[in-house]
């Protein structure tokens, strides 16, 4: 196996972290990065059709990217797990050449039939990949039948996002009741997914139950049952439903919505945006917390440009923009090291300095059958 020494593009990140390129301004300082390397490339014409969601992506590394190698990013973006499942489902696989499911939904790509191609390790840079999230991995859906078809990007939680001249909860001492206190009636934001599994956690107390309902029918209709008994009765305490980002952002900017079970990315940047108004915490239960990768569709054309650009931006440098940009937690290796120091504080404040990472609920692959029955829940917590 190679590691990200043996890389070009690899080799081009290493000298783009020795001159601290976030510091100097990526475009400016990688017109000097490997310029023999990029000439050679831009001969070429070389081109990367990436599929991406809409907040994960910045111009900047785009940039960076095609400075260092001499290929054009040609960027799409998404904003559900379900639109870029089914936009290569229709095309069998093909017009993209990386794509960024989430880990625990790849089940339901590989039924769908050769979606995707298997990773070859030897092309990718696991060096820059944090260890224990790339081993992580393999246990939440990245490989099957022994062979790997998803590289880790990113990791984020789904925590209380809250106004803070209005609420005064506080690292360590907040719990996913707190959401449903009868003072947030009316005012709370969701996504029906994610709050069905927060009461399931919830009312459970330890989310075992939860983790059976992946295996189990069963108990899986137990565990729906009474999640959504529950989001009957609070059902009045909903302000509106998001699906994704903006809608976060119109919820509590332009809706009223006070209180909120979120992404942490899109709740971090409302933190910025609002000089501190809008916070966002773990929940002593554990933030409900996903992991999204990188993948090769089967119909890819750019192969070796997938490669490439995979492991551009899993060098700690790029790790590090796309954490500042989206306020998601970057996989690569070495990551924190760049990190703004605002980021850094909004971190240690959403986990109570660390304190509350032990206790993150991972979410669970999800087999077809699982995810037909959730959406049946869904929409009768939607039309009620």
């Amino acid at each position: 196996m190679e590691t990200k020494a043996n890389h070009p593009t690899a080799l081009a990140a290493g000298e783009f972290r020795r001159r601290t390129l976030l510091k100097a301004g990526a475009a400016g300082a990688l017109a000097t990065v490997a310029p023999g390397f990029a000439r050679r490339a831009v001969a070429q014409d070389r081109e990367v059709d990436v599929y991406v969601w809409n907040d994960y992506v910045t111009e900047e590394m785009t940039n960076a990217f095609t400075e260092a190698t001499g290929i054009q990013v040609n960027l799409s973006v998404y904003g559900t797990n379900n639109e870029v499942l089914n936009v290569l489902r229709a095309s069998q696989g093909a017009g993209y050449d990386v794509v960024f499911p989430s880990v625990t939904t790849l089940q339901a790509w590989y039924d769908a039939g050769d979606l995707l191609q298997p990773i070859d390790e030897g092309r990718v840079a696991v060096d820059n990949i944090v260890p224990a999230i790339w081993e992580r991995s393999l246990d939440l859906g990245a490989t099957r039948r022994g062979q790997r078809y998803a590289v880790p990007f990113n990791w984020g939680t789904e925590g209380v996002a809250f106004d803070s001249t209005e609420r005064d909860y506080a690292p360590g001492s907040t719990s996913w009741n707190d959401v449903w206190s009868d003072e947030n009636s009316g005012v709370v934001t969701v996504r029906p997914r994610s709050a069905l599994t927060a009461m399931g956690v919830m009312l459970d107390g330890t989310g075992e139950m939860m983790d059976q309902a992946h295996q189990e029918e069963a108990v899986a209709r137990e565990v729906l049952d009474q999640a959504l008994e529950f989001a009957m009765e609070h059902k009045s305490w909903i302000r509106q439903f998001w699906k994704d980002t903006p809608a976060i952002q119109n919820a509590f900017l332009q809706n009223g919505a006070l209180v909120g079970i979120c992404w942490d990315g899109p709740s971090l940047n409302l933190w910025r945006e609002t000089d501190g108004r809008i916070k966002y915490l773990s929940p002593n239960e554990g933030a409900l917390t996903w992991l999204d990768t990188m993948c090769i569709p089967s119909g890819a054309a750019h192969v070796d440009e997938a490669y490439e650009f995979i492991n551009f931006v899993t060098t700690s440098e790029m790790g590090a923009a796309h954490a500042n940009h989206s306020g998601y937690n970057s996989a690569a290796s070495g990551a924190a090291e760049f990190l703004e120091a605002d980021a850094q504080e909004k971190f240690n404040y959403a986990y109570n300095n660390g304190e509350l990472i032990a206790n993150l609920y991972w979410w669970k692959p999800e087999p077809q059958w699982f995810q037909q029955l959730r959406q049946e829940y869904i929409e009768r917590y939607e039309a009620a």
